[in-house]
């Protein structure tokens, strides 16, 4: 998967479009209060945490440890909005740098996963988070259409069940 990414230099610039669209978009604004005013080490955090979780070197986990992300989120108020917020603006980036659907779909979905396990607010009528793989993410691409239908990122699984 990194080399189908383009490598160092195309997680690289995922990740830089991804914080860019995070300070442009309003739509994002909630993600974006989350964050510093400087995000440089963030931006360089989730480069070498993506440059590992895709396959390529495990710069993240060479320098920090293991990610264990719920864990490191835990400080962060991160609700359904925030993690709505995270999995549309990272789609919107994939889709800005037109990669490639059947590529995008499944980091999608297993993003999805990730990012909704980092959720830590209890909301009322909301089920608590599981953890990524103690069910199928396949099963939750409905959830995920609606959610980015909501922030109006089109485009992926097209001829999956809504």
């Amino acid at each position: 998967m990194y080399q189908a990414f383009g490598g160092a230099d195309g997680v690289r610039t995922l990740t830089d479009r991804f914080y860019d669209l995070m300070e442009l978009e309003p739509q994002y604004r909630a993600l974006r209060n989350m964050h510093g005013e400087n995000m440089t080490l963030i931006r360089e955090k989730l480069y070498e945490f993506f440059s590992g979780w895709l396959g390529g070197p495990q710069l993240f986990v060479e320098k920090y440890g293991h990610p264990q992300l719920r864990a490191r989120h835990m400080p962060f108020a991160v609700n359904m909005q925030v993690r709505n917020e995270w999995v549309a603006c990272f789609a919107q980036a994939m889709s800005e740098l037109e990669i490639d659907k059947e590529l995008a779909e499944p980091v999608l979905i297993q993003i999805f996963a990730m990012a909704d396990w980092c959720r830590n607010q209890n909301e009322e009528g909301v089920e608590p988070p599981m953890p990524p793989m103690a069910t199928d993410p396949v099963i939750r691409i409905p959830e995920l259409k609606n959610v980015l239908k909501q922030y109006g990122v089109d485009g992926y699984f097209p001829t999956s069940p809504a």
